[in-house]
């Protein structure tokens, strides 16, 4: 269950994070600063740090405004994502796993982390 509710969770704010975003030029997305409060439990921390890793490498075109992909992904323990399987529009899902592949993706906090984001979706889906 705790799976799943990760899994949901990091589907949730990317779809939500890139859907606003309108744009043609080739400038990343611009993120806010956020401070993490004390009381933030590990997993949303590590899905914010995640986001933002890959919102820095991902930049959106008119034509996959509207367009899902679901991209499977799989990471060792130290962060290094080994496997990545994109579903759906294929402009949008090679772009996706573009932005994952050269994205500074951080180690898990720690071996409870690390098991529930080791294998998870990420749902890209912009405007």
């Amino acid at each position: 269950m705790k799976k799943l509710a990760s899994v949901c969770l990091l589907s949730l704010l990317f779809a939500s994070a890139c859907s606003p975003h309108k744009s043609t030029s080739t400038k990343p997305i611009e993120l806010k600063p956020t401070e993490v409060a004390p009381f933030v439990d590990k997993p949303l921390r590590y899905i914010r740090e995640i986001r933002a890793a890959i919102q820095w490498k991902f930049f959106i075109k008119d034509d996959y405004l509207g367009k899902t992909c679901d991209v499977n992904i799989k990471m060792s323990k130290d962060g290094k994502v080994y496997d990545l399987q994109g579903n759906g529009y294929l402009p949008l899902c090679e772009a996706a796993i573009k932005a994952i592949k050269n994205a500074d993706i951080p180690a898990p906090y720690d071996d409870d982390t690390y098991q529930q984001f080791k294998q998870t979706v990420i749902t890209f889906q912009p405007g």
